[in-house]
C-alpha cells in the first residue's frame, strides 16, 4: 500500500495532509510550537487523533515521544557534521538509507523492510510504500519527524 505525506500550509497549525493511492485524504496532521518543543497530532478524516507526537528539539539533539493505538515508542535524532544517529526505544525499528535526500526505508528488528520512504516528484510529496501496514502509523510518524529536521537549517543523513 501506498500513502502520500504533503505538506500542508493552509492554516497556522496544518503541517501535512497525508492521501492514499486514489488520492482520498486519510490524515491531517497539525502542530504546536511551544517554548520547550513541539507536539504534533495525526487525526482521522474524522477529526479523531489517531497519533500523537511530542518533540524536544535541542541543537544537536531531538527527541520524539510516538504514541498510537496503546503503543509507543521513542525516537532519538542526533545530528553533527550534516550526518544523523537514528535510534528507537520502544517498536524495533532501523533506517537505512540517505535521509538528507528523503530516500531511505524503515526495517524491523529482523531487518525485514517495514516501509520505503522516498520522495515523488510528479505528485511533489513524500511517498511511503508500507510493506507491514498494522505499523502505518509508526512509520507515518517518523517520517514526518524525519521530514522536520530537513526543512530545518540544518539537514539531517543517516548514518548506515
Amino acid at each position: 500500500m501506498k500513502i502520500y505525506l504533503q505538506r500542508d500550509i493552509s492554516t497556522l497549525n496544518a503541517r501535512y495532509q497525508v492521501a492514499d493511492e486514489q488520492g482520498r485524504l486519510r490524515y491531517t496532521v497539525t502542530g504546536k510550537r511551544n517554548p520547550s518543543g513541539e507536539s504534533i497530532r495525526i487525526c482521522d478524516t474524522d477529526g479523531n487523533t489517531v497519533c500523537k507526537i511530542r518533540s524536544l528539539g535541542f541543537t544537536a539533539l531531538s527527541v520524539y515521544s510516538i504514541s498510537a493505538g496503546g503503543e509507543s515508542m521513542r525516537l532519538n535524532i542526533a545530528v553533527g557534521s550534516g550526518r544523523a544517529s537514528i535510534r528507537f526505544r520502544g517498536i524495533s525499528f532501523l533506517v537505512r538509507g540517505d535521509v538528507l535526500m528523503g530516500s531511505y526505508s524503515i526495517l524491523d528488528a529482523d531487518t525485514a523492510v517495514v516501509c520505503t520512504v522516498g520522495r515523488d516528484y510528479a505528485r511533489d510529496c513524500i511517498q511511503l510504500v508500507l510493506n507491514q501496514n498494522e505499523r502505518e502509523i509508526f512509520c507515518l510518524a517518523t517520517a514526518i519527524c524525519i521530514d522536520s529536521l530537513n526543512v530545518g537549517s540544518i539537514p539531517a543523513l543517516q548514518m548506515t
